[in-house]
């Protein structure tokens, strides 16, 4: 953060745009004073009453104090808001005019514009959320499907975090006792026995595997992953795309090159949203058009995490198949075969399809809607695990490496105390993964992660 978490600041809480409400919030010491300057109570009211909402006018601070909306005041004093300060809420109309004519009377009222994630910085620095719920709000806000957002939820209300905070425990305690050890050997202070340091070591690496079996799906959850479609022209890319967003989100027709550019739209594979890209059919061309969709292709495969490569398992195989399959193999991406227009009479066997391509091959009629084979070998592709229902589960990528890293530690302190190396060794590694663990929760944050996490909110957050 840039600027001093003292001040007083405002943002807009509401999207932009027309809606039936708008809202800007205010979060400091001078919340309610600032909100006093803008705010013609009706009634006979001087100062707000905690946790009740007045009717305002919200006027310019500068005089004549010109009406600019009517709608709603409500103070939340601290700590008992959600960001731990005295918070206040004018609720008016919504629309983008309206909404930042009021935030600019809240601002020159004596507020200062809040940076991205600022009101949940503040309920993070005081203790209203740890790190890890803080960036549950953001998860919240985005989540493209259900189940993301049931594990922005779970995440949100503390499962994960008390499953951390409890691992951490259990190595700050057992560090302890070695520390005490080490510090008191010449007062006969019995050291820690190592039986029962290795079931502690044991049974926290167990938990930590536990957690961390389900994190590849609870990432997938929350940013899913890019899939393309890949193959010569005419091979049913197009349609495969339509049936698979039970939509005609692609043009169709018999004419081959009809695809041009890189289509893309969305869609939900048992919760985790997939976002998936029709590529130009992939051949030599002289038209510079065609040319420019072929050469996007190849940009649309290198972002992937997922080629499908699709033939016409009607007619025989020709060069440009041979050639997408070469580009695909050669991209290194997980992959698969998709063996479309099986409504018609098989060219080839299917069996050939694995010569291609070391890659699942499932089999399609795009045009008859009948695509469940797609969507079982990508679910194939992503596996079984699943994030324990009791430990939380484990969506961000920083979680997880710091969480990989905390077992890194413990391994070397397991190691240190099965190799009867003395026990400030055995405390080396202990004190790394209370480090590791402290990350997730926002023990052991610094001020650049803070900074990195934020940054990536909203203003108004």
């Amino acid at each position: 953060m840039t600027r001093a978490l003292t001040d007083t600041i405002a943002a807009i809480a509401t999207a932009p745009g027309p809606g039936g409400i708008g809202i800007v919030r205010l979060s400091g010491a001078e919340a309610r004073g600032v909100a006093e300057r803008v705010a013609r109570f009706h009634g006979d009211v001087e100062h707000p009453r905690a946790r009740y909402a007045h009717r305002v006018d919200v006027v310019d601070p500068a005089p004549p104090h010109a009406a600019i909306d009517d709608g709603l005041l409500l103070y939340m004093p601290g700590p008992n808001s959600y960001t731990g300060e005295d918070v206040i809420e004018l609720q008016g109309h919504g629309g983008v005019l309206v909404t930042t004519r009021v935030l600019d009377a809240v601002l020159r009222a004596g507020a200062r514009p809040a940076e991205p994630g600022e009101f949940t910085l503040r309920a993070f620095l005081n203790g209203r959320l740890d790190l890890a719920q803080a960036e549950a709000v953001a998860d919240l806000v985005a989540a493209p499907t259900a189940e993301a957002l049931a594990a922005a939820a779970d995440q949100l209300g503390g499962r994960l975090s008390g499953s951390v905070r409890d691992l951490r425990r259990g190595c700050l305690d057992l560090m302890a006792r070695l520390e005490a050890e080490i510090d008191f050997a010449e007062e006969d202070v019995p050291p820690v026995p190592r039986d029962e340091m290795r079931r502690t070591l044991e049974r926290i690496d167990e938990t930590l595997e536990t957690i961390l079996a389900g994190a590849d799906l609870g990432m997938l959850q929350r940013h899913g992953f890019r899939v393309v479609l890949v193959g010569s022209p005419n091979v049913g890319k197009s349609s495969l795309m339509n049936a698979l967003l039970a939509t005609d989100r692609a043009i169709v027709t018999e004419v081959p090159g009809t695809t041009r550019d890189v289509v893309e739209e969305s869609f939900n594979l048992d919760g985790i949203p997939v976002r998936l890209s029709d590529t130009a059919g992939l051949r030599p061309t002289d038209d510079p058009v065609e040319r420019v969709g072929v050469d996007r292709s190849g940009a649309a495969l290198a972002a992937a995490d997922v080629a499908a490569l699709v033939l016409d398992g009607s007619r025989a195989l020709i060069d440009a198949d041979h050639d997408a399959a070469r580009r695909v193999a050669e991209a290194g991406k997980a992959a698969i075969v998709i063996v479309n227009k099986c409504d018609l009479a098989s060219a080839w066997a299917i069996e050939d399809a694995g010569g291609l391509i070391d890659a699942p091959v499932c089999r399609t009629s795009a045009i008859n809607g009948e695509v469940d084979g797609v969507r079982e070998a990508l679910r194939a592709l992503i596996g079984d695990g699943a994030p324990h229902p009791d430990l939380g589960t484990v969506a961000s990528l920083r979680h997880k490496q710091a969480l990989e890293r905390a077992r890194e530690e413990l391994a070397g302190a397991r190691e240190a105390a099965a190799s009867g190396l003395p026990a400030d060794f055995i405390a080396i590694g202990l004190r790394g993964a209370v480090q590791a663990l402290g990350e997730v929760t926002g023990e052991s944050a610094t001020e650049d992660l803070l900074d990195t996490i934020f940054a990536k909110f909203c203003i108004g957050k």
